[in-house]
């Protein structure tokens, strides 16, 4: 993909690194998030791009630390734009240069972007969107305890449709709940009690596997999915426990994370 690519000097605003394996070649691969950018003197973009580093496990590791969220930095980089053939934009780093202070337009993006980015809703709270990760978050009340629920959406003008699905399953909560609950029995109960029991350890029913398991985060995605994922209580070795579900077919997944 970069083969025809030329090197180009970019400075971007930088959010967030994740990620990072080994290759079979030994280097190790991370990226890293700039959320605007631009390529010197060209025009500013506004769309993320996320930006490959190929190199030793230490080499990265070092180019990380030296990153500080939405600060702006200068890099060397090969640039593939989006096009008929791509659908997003991408570059991989060749060289990292430092810290820039030198676009006016830029700046005034990082003011922009350390603006906090929200939604009341009546019903569920105040979301907040957080770009690390493109979602929006809030903490909620689920059948009488506090929960996360996350929309898996980036932007205000893609919210509703996940909280049309958030709202249906918070109108009968009581229902899903006791759903989710007795699904995870049906197919992670026999797995605990025949794989995941320690040397002397007695099997569980459902009840104590109930009791166990503990609510942490609802996840609405935008096609109308949602996941339910729970604290294992220690049962699978401290693996989060989530079941994937949707309101027509009710749960059909359910695996450790």
């Amino acid at each position: 993909m970069y083969a025809t690519s030329s090197v180009v000097e970019l400075i971007g605003i930088f959010i967030s690194g994740w990620g990072g394996h080994e290759e079979s070649d030994g280097q190790f691969n991370m990226t890293l998030k700039f959320e605007a950018w631009k390529i010197p003197p060209g025009k500013l973009n506004t769309n993320e791009i996320p930006v490959d580093f190929k190199s030793s496990r230490d080499n990265c590791y070092a180019i990380r630390d030296l990153l500080v969220p939405y600060k702006i930095y200068r890099i060397k980089a090969k640039v593939v734009l989006a096009s008929a053939d791509f659908d997003w934009d991408e570059a991989r780093l060749v060289e990292f240069i430092g810290a820039d202070s030198s676009d006016s337009e830029l700046i005034k993006c990082v003011a922009d972007l350390q603006k906090p980015v929200t939604y009341n809703d009546s019903q569920l709270g105040v979301l907040t969107l957080n770009r690390d990760h493109n979602i929006f978050t809030t903490k909620t009340q689920w059948n009488k305890q506090e929960v996360e629920l996350t929309l898996n959406v980036s932007e205000l003008n893609e919210i509703d449709v996940t909280l049309k699905t958030a709202h249906q399953l918070w109108d009968q909560q009581s229902d899903w709940n006791q759903r989710v609950r007795d699904y995870l029995v049906q197919e992670l109960l026999p797995i605990k009690n025949e794989s995941w029991r320690d040397d002397g350890e007695a099997e569980i029913n459902a009840k104590q596997f109930n009791a166990n398991i503990d609510l942490e985060t609802i996840l609405v995605n935008d096609d109308g999915s949602f996941e339910f994922w729970f604290d294992d209580g220690e049962m699978f070795g401290y693996h989060m426990v989530y079941c994937r579900g949707d309101l027509t077919r009710g749960f059909f997944e359910a695996s450790l994370g």
